[in-house]
């Protein structure tokens, strides 16, 4: 590689550098107003339980000795549609208490209010 050639990498590369750092800013800036903004804490408070509830359930199928193949042959479905499920898609409260059933767990639901 020629010396010209080397030098204008070198300064492609940290043009690059400079450009992420601006672009890693910006977009924490706009994660933050998404997440502060009122309008969106109905779908984050949906997404903060999907994922709680995602966590709760690989837990409690590691507790089990199981994989997510032994689960998923349990509900008769495939290891991907199973492992959406722990990635916190598509639970629903049926399919929370037929994982409990393959895993030999019960499960307790409980609540609280919010206060607004």
């Amino acid at each position: 590689m020629k010396k010209n050639e080397l030098q204008k990498l070198k300064k492609n590369i940290k043009n690059l550098k400079a450009n992420g750092k601006s672009i890693y800013q910006q977009q924490s800036a706009e994660r933050e107003t998404f997440l502060n903004a009122p309008k969106n804490q109905n779908k984050i408070d949906e997404i903060r339980a999907s994922l709680h509830a995602a966590q709760l359930i690989c837990n409690m199928r590691k507790k089990a000795g199981l994989t997510q193949i032994d689960v998923a042959e349990k509900l008769h479905m495939k290891q991907p549609n199973y492992a959406r499920i722990e990635r916190g898609q598509n639970i629903t409260i049926n399919t929370l208490a037929d994982i409990a059933n393959a895993c030999g767990a019960e499960i307790e639901i409980k609540y609280h209010l919010k206060h607004a």
